[in-house]
């Protein structure tokens, strides 16, 4: 029992070491960076600063064409050092928050990594207690329960661990994107009620980050991109598929692979959550379930949630069918209709429809099916 459970503490915190890697940063370095483009910037601003006094001189002191160009030339010299100094503040600004992005993430991760310390103290002191059970027949029931309820306790803590990861890398991302100046546009044509969309949607890849964390990990509501997609229309009458909730009621879904993935996530109510689990009524975690219930009905989604951003947007709460995905930063639920969503908590259960989820940044509505 003791080797199983040493054999356990090493898997867990071996996984929040893994993100603790990732989030490994060098605070002098940066420190250092960030110095050197200050120092830059005053540098550059007394060249400016030189060029100009030295163009208003030339304009005072002569006239005529050759003055024209050597004052146009020297203008021009100027806007290019105010372009590179205003590049470099925008440099500096991205290195400080991106500092600040790494040492947060690091922080929440520790705590994870300190939590889960403390729940395998507590559940080791508990063994220790079970030896004085009497009967001893029973020790071993007893036993068992406390190392199911550690297990199941370390794997909601890892799935917070992987979600503090991810979104700390989207964070980073965020920066790294917006430093770049890289922005995607979506043409009229494209943006059109009429469009089809193509399966190409289906292999999405325009987020990266670790695995996704449940129903109840929290995360930092940092900046996330969001995917510009065709927009989602309501299906033509009679595409509908039948399909009947747990409560009762009859809800409609815009097509036949939509009703078989909601089908298939409600077979799986009442199942464990586990970090990166996509075993089917074994264990699983948000995108998992997710991912198998429409792999299930023919649909193959990427693997993690931010990544499940495909098919078509759903650009308002009261246009969602069932079938269609409801995306954060690090996790991702179900629409089934009613208003209402199954998604991987601990266990798959449903839920009212919401776009909050424990500090995670919302990206959208989305049809997989289109």
């Amino acid at each position: 029992m003791t080797e199983h459970t040493d054999q356990l503490v090493r898997h867990h915190l071996d996984t929040t070491n893994q993100f603790a890697q990732k989030l490994r940063h060098d605070p002098a370095a940066i420190g250092g960076a960030r110095d050197a483009h200050v120092a830059l910037q005053t540098s550059v601003g007394r060249t400016r600063d030189v060029a100009s006094d030295q163009r208003v001189s030339l304009a005072s002191a002569s006239s005529g064409s050759t003055t024209d160009r050597a004052t146009a030339t020297s203008q021009s010299l100027e806007k290019e050092v105010q372009d590179l100094l205003d590049e470099s503040a925008e440099i500096e600004k991205a290195v400080a928050e991106a500092a600040e992005t790494l040492h947060v993430g690091e922080i929440k991760n520790d705590q994870v990594r300190d939590q889960i310390i403390k729940e395998i103290a507590a559940s080791m002191k508990a063994l220790e207690a079970v030896k004085t059970i009497q009967p001893p027949e029973s020790r071993g029931a007893a036993s068992r329960d406390i190392l199911m309820k550690l297990q199941t306790k370390i794997s909601q803590l890892t799935g917070q661990a992987a979600t503090f990861s991810e979104q700390t890398i989207n964070d980073l991302t965020a920066i790294g994107t917006r430093l770049g100046g890289e922005e995607q546009t979506t043409s009229s044509s494209s943006a059109s009620s009429s469009t089809k969309v193509g399966s190409s949607f289906n292999s999405n890849s325009g987020y990266s980050g670790g695995s996704d964390g449940g129903g109840g990990g929290g995360g930092g509501g940092g900046a996330v991109h969001k995917p510009r997609l065709p927009v989602a229309i309501p299906p033509q009458p009679g595409s509908g598929v039948a399909i009947n909730l747990p409560g009762g009621k009859q809800v409609m879904a815009p097509n036949e692979t939509a009703a078989k993935a909601v089908r298939n996530a409600l077979s799986q109510l009442g199942v464990p959550y586990v970090w990166g689990g996509t075993a089917r009524g074994v264990g699983l975690d948000c995108s998992g379930l997710t991912m198998t219930s429409y792999q299930d009905a023919g649909l193959q989604l990427p693997r993690t949630a931010a990544q499940q951003t495909v098919g078509a947007e759903v650009p308002s709460i009261d246009q969602l069918l069932p079938g269609d995905l409801v995306v954060w930063s690090g996790h991702v639920a179900m629409v089934i209709g009613d208003g209402q969503m199954v998604e991987a908590g601990d266990p798959v259960q449903i839920s009212k429809i919401r776009t909050t989820n424990a500090g995670q940044s919302f990206i959208g509505f989305y049809r997989p099916t289109g």
